[in-house]
């Protein structure tokens, strides 16, 4: 029986085959999971999403800014086990984020977080940015599937 784990806005968790890494917030995120297939670790980063301000460096222990939030999902794992050059990331947006294509701020945010990405040298799945809407993101790290659900 797999291992469910809510990650809470702000909270940043990693795990190994068996575990079910699930967004349990519908506030102003963005959702960040990165995946080592070789070793089936996985991590899921909920970090809290200002517009246009993606590295916004927050003071709060509840929030996570997403540059903080990458680096700290990455260090646990490491920490289980992973390697570094094979961990490969995706994003998600969640329900309270504006979600059109052509809103200037939207865009300048998700690529701030892809340029943040960049400058740690993680890996990013090129043109995997889903909107996740009102819906819980869910992935399994035994399978690296991702899914959303209510």
């Amino acid at each position: 029986m797999k291992r469910l784990v809510d990650v809470h806005t702000g909270e940043i968790m990693a795990g190994s085959n068996g575990t079910v890494l699930h967004s349990d917030s519908h506030n102003r995120c963005l959702v960040i999971c990165a995946y080592d297939s070789s070793n089936k670790i996985g991590g899921l980063a909920h970090a809290t999403f200002f517009p246009g301000k993606v590295n916004h460096k927050v003071s709060s222990s509840i929030l996570k800014d997403a540059g903080g939030a990458v680096e700290e999902m990455i260090n646990d794992m490491l920490l289980l086990g992973a390697n570094r050059d094979s961990i490969e990331v995706c994003l998600m947006t969640g329900e309270n984020i504006p979600h059109r294509r052509d809103d200037p701020d939207y865009n300048r945010t998700l690529q701030e977080a892809i340029e943040i990405l960049k400058e740690k040298h993680v890996r990013y799945k090129e043109g995997l940015i889903a909107d996740a809407g009102d819906l819980h993101v869910s992935f399994d790290v035994e399978t690296g599937h991702i899914s959303y659900d209510k």
